[in-house]
């Protein structure tokens, strides 16, 4: 309770040039570390058949470690690369949807079919590994095409240093 992670904040989050949804991203990374650490507790008093060390495992990489990159280093990194804006808030909700959205159906599946609880889970597994390959791919996408782009400080430049007026 002490960092306030999951109170409201002082002041209104910055969020001018990425999604609007950056906050809540960021809270649902801290939620999912804590589930990590829940199914970890659980896993070392009954795991069977390892599903429950390999949920916490992906709740703690992807849920959590996969979840900050998208939504950290898509507001910091065009930052540190030259001041550039990030080329779409769009793809950058769209990445951390789809990354949460896989990682819940794989902790999921993994929990159930792995223990046996629901074995018609084991078809969910790799849909859900498509799913975040493809969080990764609208998410690199996203920051190539922002450093592809000029800094904002010479947006409207052309390449031989003269500004571009509208005629």
């Amino acid at each position: 309770t002490s960092l306030r992670v999951l109170g409201p904040s002082i002041k209104p989050p910055k969020t001018v040039g990425v999604h609007s949804t950056f906050p809540l991203f960021v809270r649902i990374a801290y939620a999912w570390l804590l589930i990590s650490a829940a199914i970890s507790v659980s896993a070392a008093l009954g795991d069977k058949s390892g599903g429950l060390w390999g949920a916490s495992r992906h709740a703690l990489t992807v849920g959590f470690i996969s979840s900050m990159v998208f939504a950290i280093g898509q507001r910091v990194l065009p930052a540190f690369c030259g001041m550039r804006t990030l080329y779409s808030s769009i793809l950058m909700g769209w990445s951390l949807l789809l990354l949460n959205v896989g990682c819940l159906s794989r902790v999921v599946s993994e929990i159930g079919a792995y223990e046996s609880y629901v074995p018609s889970l084991w078809p969910l597994l790799p849909a859900s590994a498509v799913i975040e390959m493809t969080a990764v791919s609208v998410f690199a996408g996203n920051l190539l095409l922002t450093l592809h782009r000029p800094p904002a400080h010479l947006a409207g430049v052309d390449q031989t240093g003269w500004r571009i007026t509208a005629a």
